[in-house]
C-alpha cells in the first residue's frame, strides 16, 4: 500500500489541534467528565456481560479510566492492558490486578507497562475500551473513525480480534472532529462514549 502524503499530514494537523483542546481542560472538568464518561461506560450491557475488559491506562490528558478497572476488578472480571513493542507489529495484551504503582513500570513513550506480563489471548477479549485523540462519527451510524497518537498500534490490535467484540472509543466531547480522512489500514470504533 503506498504512503498517503496528504492523509498522514491531515491526520496530524487534526492530532495536534485536538490534543491541544484536550490538554487544556481544567483537571477538576477533567475528573468530572471522566467520571460521567465511566459511569456510562459502567452501564453498558456489553460491560456486565463481558468477562474478560480490554482497557487503557490513562495518559497524560486522556479520559481517566480509574473507575472503571476497580468496579472491573471488584466484579471479578480480568483486566488486560495493551503492551506497546516499539518496532513491532504485534500488541500483547497482559493481565492487570491492581492498579497500584509499584506494579508498573514507565515504558516506552512514558506509558505505564505492567512489571509482570501475564498474556491473554486476543480472543478471550469481550469488550474493548480504547483511547484516541479525535474521533468523527460516520455517516448513517456506520460506526466511528478514530485518530490515536500515530503509531498504528490500536488499528493493527482492534482489526484482529475476534468478530463481534464491541470497540468503544473513550474522549470527550471536544474531541469530535468534523471529519476524519479514512485509509485502509484504519480500524473504526462501533461507537464512542463522551462526558454528553
Amino acid at each position: 500500500m503506498a504512503y498517503n502524503r496528504s492523509v498522514a499530514e491531515s491526520k496530524s494537523a487534526i492530532r495536534k489541534c485536538i490534543r491541544a483542546r484536550r490538554d487544556a481542560i481544567p483537571p477538576g472538568l477533567r475528573a468530572e467528565w471522566s467520571r460521567s464518561i465511566c459511569a456510562q461506560a459502567l452501564s453498558l450491557s456489553a460491560y456486565r456481560s463481558a468477562r474478560t475488559l480490554h482497557i487503557f491506562l490513562s495518559f497524560q490528558s486522556e479520559v481517566d479510566t480509574r473507575a472503571i478497572i476497580e468496579d472491573a476488578f471488584a466484579d471479578g472480571k480480568r483486566v488486560v492492558v495493551p503492551v506497546f513493542v516499539k518496532g513491532s507489529d504485534d500488541t500483547p495484551c497482559t493481565l492487570i490486578t491492581s492498579l497500584d504503582e509499584a506494579a508498573f513500570d514507565f515504558g516506552a513513550w512514558g506509558l505505564r507497562t505492567p512489571k509482570v506480563i501475564r498474556s491473554v489471548p486476543l480472543d478471550e477479549i469481550d469488550l474493548v475500551f480504547a483511547p484516541l485523540v479525535a474521533y468523527s462519527p460516520l455517516p448513517q451510524g456506520n460506526g466511528v473513525a478514530r485518530i490515536g497518537y500515530g503509531a498504528g498500534y490500536y488499528d493493527r490490535f482492534l482489526k484482529r480480534l475476534r468478530p463481534g467484540v464491541p470497540k468503544i472509543g473513550l474522549a470527550f466531547s471536544l474531541q469530535c472532529a468534523d471529519a476524519i480522512p479514512i485509509a485502509p489500514h484504519d480500524a473504526l470504533l462501533d461507537e464512542v462514549i463522551t462526558e454528553r
